[in-house]
């Protein structure tokens, strides 16, 4: 199943692009990607990530990799459990990704837990952030609705459409006013 999803992604994306009613309307060099819980990691594995095939030796291996996706965020995005991460050994199927990647975690999470994406998205060799919702568990956090779509759409103006004013932003941004309680874990572009 882990494996179908960023291989369904890569067909729809392929079946869109080239349908007449549509084909003529997408830029294909500026496609973004949002996914929740299992959607975060199969974002990942768009990206070229590693997916963990054995347990207990957590080997892992490519299960795709779709350039036409220039950056995504994951909300809740499971990266896996301290016993069986989503990426291989010490998530280090992630080592060397450079898709631009947002992960938006809650701090009561323990189904998608933050620790492991901490541990996942400090891997990443691309634009990466990470931002932890206080007290959110698995689930779309109503309370914390603004703060989502604000750190979602700013982040792919910034990375898909390359906008230089909100990538200064998000250089500089701590949290999102109103929602609940959001704070940065790991900065953009790992810079305090």
């Amino acid at each position: 199943m882990q494996a179908l999803r960023p291989l369904s992604i890569s067909a729809a994306l392929d079946l869109v692009l080239a349908h007449p009613q549509w084909k003529d309307h997408i830029d294909v060099t500026r496609i973004g990607g949002f996914g929740a819980s299992m959607g975060g990691e199969t974002m990942m594995l768009l990206g070229g990530a590693r997916l963990t095939t054995s347990y207990p030796g957590l080997s892992s291996d490519k299960v795709t990799f779709d350039p036409r996706v220039k950056a995504a965020v994951g909300y809740v995005p499971y990266f896996g459990q301290p016993v069986l991460p989503s990426f291989g050994r010490d998530q280090g199927g992630l080592d060397g990704i450079t898709l631009p990647f947002l992960g938006i975690s809650g701090t009561a999470d323990t189904t998608a837990p933050i620790s492991e994406v901490k541990s996942g998205m400090s891997r990443l060799t691309g634009t990466r952030e990470l931002v932890a919702l206080s007290g959110v568990t698995h689930g779309f956090d109503l309370a914390s609705t603004n703060d989502i779509f604000t750190w979602t759409l700013t982040f792919l103006d910034a990375m898909v459409l390359g906008s230089p004013a909100t990538q200064q932003q998000l250089s500089t941004m701590a949290s999102v006013a109103g929602g609940g309680d959001d704070s940065v874990v790991i900065f953009y572009n790992g810079l305090p």
